[in-house]
């Protein structure tokens, strides 16, 4: 499938995709800091090697202004009201500003590589399930699927990661609707399968959610083929659940059930309704309101990048300290920490991808990458991301920054 004219160029185009569909991968899961730095690493030099960093700042200056404004932005917040007594590690962490910002330049250079790039994605993440589904299933007889690598602890693994895991998986499956629109076969079938799957088992209600809404965008499309794929899956989801009775009540239980399992308390309350995560007295509710306020309080600079966590610790009636906490909405974390600049270029760089993507909605292609930018302006609402490689690189492959004839030539 890849390979087609065997070419030097082709080659090394998909060793470069492999690369950085594992460096994606390893920084999702609970992957030692070498390894993720060695695959990081490898991905940058390939792409600069691939492209070259000719006549770079002055793409950076004009394609990527914007982009190049929000991170200047982070950074002067950061340092301006930078507080070296907080004991705990800041979040988000500026240096990945930085970081994600080149891979985002070069990354988006190649960009007319989309379907290249988002396979190996796909096939990579796909093993990687079917070595770790079963083997959370039978061998570790683990309530839910987590991120781990398999190069830690298990008992040690960080329950957060597994969200951000869900998350990726929810805005890889438009592309899988995509792909078995074009060819139904065993492979497709299968990835659909375990993508599901696992969504599922990681009880990630988010990431449920925007599953649902990337099927039904995919089924609006006016596409022939990806609405009729787009339903065959969501009517094979629905035969599961009517066949193994998994009603909201249900999966909401063994959602609390792999909290008891995990934080190892039964202090949770095990008749929870689904909508209790998402009502006024939801601790990510109080963490908007938090950021609301101080928003009204400093509503142009914000209170400064990183400033949330630290001006907002929880405690137990007592006076014990539980944690200091992120928004779990990076709308409120911009609109806290970085007021109304920081957010108008927030909106900037996402309108640009939206217009880029406008120009060539016609084609199937773009929209299947309208419908993964729109899901990941939906995830950020529930996860904070903004400075982490998944943005970075949702936003690099939904960039259409070249003209349309030049990508045609390119391909």
């Amino acid at each position: 499938m890849f390979f087609e004219n065997f070419s030097k160029k082709d080659v090394y185009l998909n060793l470069i995709s492999f690369f950085i569909a594992l460096t994606i991968l390893s920084m999702i899961l609970t992957t030692p800091t070498e390894v993720r730095i060695a695959l990081f690493t490898a991905s940058i030099s390939g792409l600069i090697f691939l492209k070259g960093s000719f006549d770079l700042l002055k793409q950076i200056l004009t394609k990527y202004y914007i982009y190049l404004i929000f991170v200047l932005v982070c950074f002067v917040s950061y340092f301006f009201y930078l507080d070296d007594s907080f004991p705990y590690k800041n979040y988000p962490e500026i240096e990945n500003f930085f970081i994600f910002f080149i891979f985002f330049i070069f990354l988006n250079q190649i960009q007319h590589h989309y379907l290249l790039i988002l396979r190996h994605c796909i096939y990579t993440t796909v093993l990687f399930l079917s070595f770790s589904l079963p083997l959370h299933l039978f061998f570790l007889e683990s309530s839910m699927l987590t991120a781990t690598s398999f190069m830690y602890d298990f008992e040690a693994e960080s329950y957060s990661n597994k969200s951000t895991l869900a998350i990726y998986l929810a805005l890889l499956f438009p592309f899988l609707i995509f792909e078995l629109s074009k060819k139904v076969n065993l492979i497709n079938t299968y990835s659909v399968f375990i993508f599901s799957s696992s969504i599922f088992y990681i009880f990630s209600r988010s990431a449920l959610i925007l599953t649902l809404v990337g099927l039904i965008l995919c089924m609006l499309s006016f596409e022939r083929r990806l609405s009729i794929s787009a339903i065959f899956v969501s009517s094979a989801i629905v035969f599961f659940i009517w066949f193994f009775e998994i009603t909201p009540k249900k999966y909401s239980e063994m959602k609390m059930q792999t909290n008891i399992e995990y934080f190892n308390s039964y202090s949770y309350d095990s008749n929870k309704s689904l909508n209790k995560s998402f009502s006024t007295d939801s601790a990510r509710f109080k963490y908007i309101k938090n950021s609301y306020e101080g928003f009204v309080e400093k509503p142009i600079f914000g209170h400064g990048l990183a400033s949330f966590r630290r001006n907002n610790p929880v405690f137990t009636d007592d006076g014990r300290l539980i944690r200091y906490p992120v928004t779990h909405n990076d709308f409120a974390q911009i609109i806290y920490e970085l007021g109304l600049i920081g957010l108008v270029v927030f909106f900037g760089m996402l309108f640009l991808n939206l217009r880029s993507l406008l120009t060539y909605i016609k084609k199937t292609e773009t929209k299947i990458m309208l419908v993964q930018l729109l899901l990941l302006i939906l995830a950020i609402n529930a996860i904070n991301l903004i400075d982490h490689i998944l943005f970075w690189f949702i936003m690099a492959i939904t960039y259409k920054s070249f003209r349309e004839e030049k990508n045609l030539k390119a391909n």
